[in-house]
């Protein structure tokens, strides 16, 4: 840890949350990452009045809710099931997300001091079930009957009572069981009761800062020695029309949809959810082993103090909260590179929090904005209380899985001058990359309440090492691969249906666990491999492929939407396989992104890359290759793409996206007999052949820095030949290389690719009219993005540049054969003539097509390219076009990385070769499917878990008494109200009832 002076210190050991859409950690951080948007219309009961028209100010039914996974099982607390119906739902919910919370945290039945344990939570005093309970039983049905004898004189004391106890029957219980679920400090108090904690337990309302304060104050009684370990959060279970209505009243709430730091927000929308983290000190927590998923640094509060409206949010305020969280834990503020916002929506708070925020952090500085800002509450709504708890839990999970977690925001808001601050709207689920040697990843999390009271937290990563820790979840990938196989093809037809009934028995079925089982059967040689997103695609491409297999003599089909099927014969020889890897030029940004996220080595990779760059340059090379979605205008963005293609950035972003590529083939046992890099990708096989032999990451890491350095010196010394490089395709090498010789040295054939494209470099002037001649004969011309003389003579000044630093590298036939596209042959066995060759090739023509052509003589059949983009695959299917032979990219920019890599691995599979799809699920928590039962459903314990009543309780009259009445006082017109009230058997009492004077 690098901020060992910080006072705080403390680990957040355990997290469980609720929140809309979300019934636990996994499925909230799965819908963060998939941008999933929980708002919704309320449900049907929430509003008794059915409209949000002219019904108290309220005119808008949205927001966040609970209401279809509230479950709650209160025999599993021993809690009388009786004793919560009527009770205020935070008391239970609260006691269940606090118990898996600590279930989470691996101490539910493993011993700890439980004196010196307790609770804090945050929790405001709203409008709940449970006070509605009360003033139902002890104000409105007695105001009710009072109403009705003034409307009704003809009802008598003994028909009003009876209607007084119709009333009061239909509504929750009021007694002495269900009490203790209406005070409300016993919602902490029944934690610490059926978790046997015996440190302080209370709860604070500091408002939309609640959670964080609640925090706080567990962080003082770990400090202080009082106790050693804490729960913490925040909790808002429901959330009725009541609170809806006063937040309409001061036109707060949003009109269409939650929008933070959008151009179209136009307010906030109210949500409910409940979050708890579990607490040690950073010491105690290491000493015990708990699993760490971040560190909070320091906590700061203050208050806005004299504003010109109590509810008007203040700046100064909120800086002095910021100030001090960053002044009292020693942290950097510029080493925060993640900024989870309080974030409402509501235009004038956004706008106060960015200028509160940049007085902290600073305006931006050069073209680049480097720190990501985002809020939850776009995509589950404003749960006020619980707010800090729902961002704490996601700045946690993200410095946990190194990931910038994507906000919902079509269009940054102008009026927040993005383009000003260090700030940028991440709008996409993007790799955290971060440098070895430099800070950890850091977070800053606002929580700035009604009323002035504000907070802000500082969470800093804890596990910095490439891969992910032990905490696993469930992780639906945008797409999954399916694997088939069977003896015969009618086997095989019987699996695929068998995989039919059960998608079509099990709704809940998760297509991860369904990959997973597949994957783990033993292959056979009737193969079948199928990419599909989502449950209906896999269906239709199931439904497909059976008709295809039941075509008689069908032995081998693939279609463009992801399905390949082949018959293997284990007697068939399969031929060679090389590894193909390509050069500058195939660079573009945001490769390899959605690799990063799944697969941590891949991040590791690029993080190996900012560690080497990150602190010579103004911007690690992380920043252009991931560059930030939003905070840059298209100039910025078109310069910011352009700096992929300098020397001293180009090679190694392509180098080290083709590692990255390289070693998921290796984990995923890819075999490969022989190797062969493209221009400067040969240095990327020189490295992943073992030619050049390095004893370690930090002495790779050392020599592409001291060749990256020979590169900027000879930039600065202008001793780099400069010129254009033209494609040329549609026209034969003969016609070029008559071209080139009748040219007087002005123009050069670089690169001999495939049949239809060569590359040509000359001066300005040379080029331009090579390019007019070849338009004249049909051929399509097209300029690179770089203008270095590779592969020409005139890089020869170049090539001895570099002369010392090859001789200071260990070279020698490596693990697997290596050839050069400078002789199209094998690389020779002597280090001098290894070394040697490596340097020609700066100068020497590209033969890529001469290499393919000798490759595919040797017995290589199938191509794999390892790397970004997918150029060499088209060259090499255009050099063998009709042959036999099997070509494949591993990356494509008309797909997402992790697609092409499915594909990839498919069609390997399908054509015979042996490959370990465990990489593919290292990371996420999946489950073998029995595929032989009717129904995955889970049986359960027997016992169903309740679903909480959310709304607020209304009072019914039956059917049945409503036609007593009557039948009583037949000159009274039947009950109604102003809408059509008879529901099924009951009858709401929803408004005055309507009478005719009696007669």
């Amino acid at each position: 840890m690098n901020s060992a002076s910080s006072p705080a210190q403390i680990a957040i050991i355990g997290m469980a949350g609720l929140f809309p859409g979300a019934k636990d950690l996994a499925t909230y951080w799965q819908n963060i990452l998939s941008k999933v948007s929980a708002i919704r219309e309320a449900p049907d009961d929430w509003n008794p009045a059915n409209s949000c028209d002219d019904n108290g100010g309220l005119y808008t039914c949205k927001g966040g809710f609970l209401d279809d996974i509230a479950e709650f099982d209160p025999l599993e607390f021993g809690i009388m099931p009786n004793s919560i119906e009527g009770g205020d739902p935070d008391h239970f919910l609260s006691l269940k997300i606090a118990r898996d919370a600590l279930k989470d945290a691996d101490y539910l039945d493993r011993p700890f001091n439980r004196e010196k344990a307790g609770i804090i939570l945050g929790r405001g005093t709203y409008f709940n079930r449970g006070f509605g309970t009360v003033i139902q039983h002890g104000l409105i049905a007695d105001q009710t009957i009072e109403l009705l004898q003034q409307i009704v004189p003809t009802l008598d004391a003994q028909t009003l009572g009876q209607i007084r106890q119709e009333l009061k029957a239909s509504l929750p219980p009021f007694n002495a069981e269900m009490s203790p679920g209406l005070v409300p400090n016993v919602v902490t108090g029944r934690i610490a009761n059926r978790l046997d904690l015996m440190g302080p337990n209370y709860l604070v309302d500091g408002a939309c800062a609640s959670s964080l304060i609640a925090v706080d104050l567990a962080i003082q009684e770990l400090l202080s020695g009082r106790c050693d370990m804490m729960l913490a959060g925040g909790v808002q279970a429901s959330t009725p029309p009541q609170v809806h209505m006063v937040f309409s009243q001061l036109d707060a709430l949003s009109r269409s949809t939650i929008k933070p730091f959008d151009q179209s927000a136009d307010g906030t929308l109210l949500s409910e959810g409940l979050g708890i983290l579990v607490l040690k000190r950073l010491a105690d927590a290491q000493k015990d082993g708990d699993r760490i998923y971040a560190v909070i640094q320091g906590i700061g509060t203050a208050s806005d103090g004299k504003g010109l409206g109590l509810l008007a949010p203040r700046w100064q305020g909120q800086v002095l909260a910021i100030q001090r969280a960053y002044e009292n834990s020693g942290i950097d503020p510029d080493t925060v590179t993640l900024v989870e916002a309080h974030g409402t929506g509501m235009p004038l708070g956004d706008r106060t929090e960015i200028k509160s925020l940049t007085h902290i952090f600073g305006q931006r500085q050069g073209e680049m904005p480097h720190r990501a800002i985002g809020s939850v509450k776009s995509a589950i709504g404003h749960c006020i209380p619980a707010s800090g708890a729902a961002s704490l839990i996601k700045m946690a999970l993200a410095l946990y899985y190194k990931v910038l977690p994507p906000t919902l925001c079509q269009q940054p808001h102008p009026c927040l001058e993005e383009e000003k601050t260090s700030f940028y709207v991440n709008t996409e689920a993007r790799p955290w990359i971060n440098g070895q040697s430099k800070e950890p990843r850091r977070a800053g999390i606002d929580a700035f309440g009604f009323g002035g009271i504000d907070a802000h937290a500082i969470l800093e990563e804890y596990d910095r090492s490439p891969d992910l820790p032990e905490r696993k979840l469930p992780c639906s990938w945008p797409t999954e691969l399916f694997i088939f196989s069977g003896e015969e093809t009618a086997n095989l037809i019987d699996l695929v249906e068998q995989v039919e009934r059960r998608l079509q028995s099990s709704p809940n079925l998760l297509l991860s666990d369904l990959a997973y089982t597949l994957a783990n059967r033993n292959p056979s040689p009737h193969r079948l491999a199928i990419v599909a997103s989502e449950k209906t695609d896999l269906q239709a491409k199931l439904q497909l492929a059976k008709s295809k297999l039941a075509e008689p003599g069908r032995t081998r089909f693939q279609t463009r939407s992801g399905i390949y099927y082949a018959q293997v014969h284990p007697e068939a020889e399969v031929g060679k396989t090389a590894f193909l890897f390509p050069g500058e030029g195939s660079q573009y940004p945001n490769m390899l992104s959605d690799l990063c996220l799944h697969f941590p080595k891949v991040r590791a990779w690029f993080d190996f890359l900012d560690d080497i760059f990150g602190k010579n340059r103004n911007y690690p090379p992380s920043y252009f290759i991931f560059p930030p979605p939003t905070g840059l205008s298209e100039e910025q963005r078109l310069l910011a793409a352009k700096e992929l293609y300098n020397l001293d950035l180009a090679t190694e972003t392509v180098f080290t996206a083709s590692m990255a590529l390289y070693e998921l083939l290796k984990d995923l046992e890819i075999q490969c007999d022989v190797m062969v890099g493209h221009s400067t990708g040969e240095n990327t096989a020189l490295i992943a052949s073992g030619t050049i032999q390095l004893a370690s990451r930090q002495e790779m890491g050392q020599k592409i820095l001291e060749l990256n350095q020979i590169y900027l010196d000879l930039t600065a010394e202008d001793r780099i030949p400069r010129g254009t490089l033209l494609t040329v395709g549609a026209v034969e090498t003969a016609i070029l290389a008559e071209m080139v010789a009748q040219s007087s040295g002005q123009l050069y054939l670089a690169m001999d690719n495939c049949p239809n494209q060569a590359v040509l470099f000359g001066n300005e002037e040379a080029i331009k009219q090579a390019a007019n001649q070849l338009r004249e004969l049909g051929g399509i011309c097209t300029r690179l993005p770089f203008d270095r003389a590779y592969h020409t003579p005139l890089f020869n000044q170049v090539a001895e540049a570099l002369r010392e630093y090859y001789q200071g590298l260990t070279v020698g036939p490596g693990h697997t054969q290596l050839y050069t596209c400078a002789t199209a042959a094998p690389f020779p066995p002597t280090p001098p003539e290894i070394r040697e060759l490596a340097l020609s090739q700066w100068s020497s023509q590209v033969r890529f097509r001469e290499t393919i052509g000798h490759l595919y003589e040797q017995g290589v059949r199938t191509f794999v390219e390892v790397g970004p983009s997918s150029n060499l695959s088209n060259f090499v299917r255009d050099i063998l076009s009709g042959q036999d032979c099997l070509v494949l990219a591993s990356n494509s920019q008309r797909r997402s990385s992790l697609e092409q890599i499915q594909h990839l691995l498919a069609q390997l599979f399908v054509n015979g070769r042996a490959l370990n799809f465990a990489p593919l699920y290292q990371y996420r928590q999946v489950d073998l499917v029995n595929l032989e039962t009717a129904s995955l459903e889970a049986a359960g314990n027997g016992r169903q878990k309740r679903l909480l009543d959310l709304t607020m309780p209304k009072m019914k009259l039956t059917s049945a008494f409503v036609h007593t009445l009557e039948q009583k006082f037949p000159s009274v017109p039947p009950v109604a109200t102003g809408r059509e009230c008879m529901v099924q058997e009951n009858i709401e009492l929803t408004s005055t009832l309507p009478v005719s004077p009696p007669e």
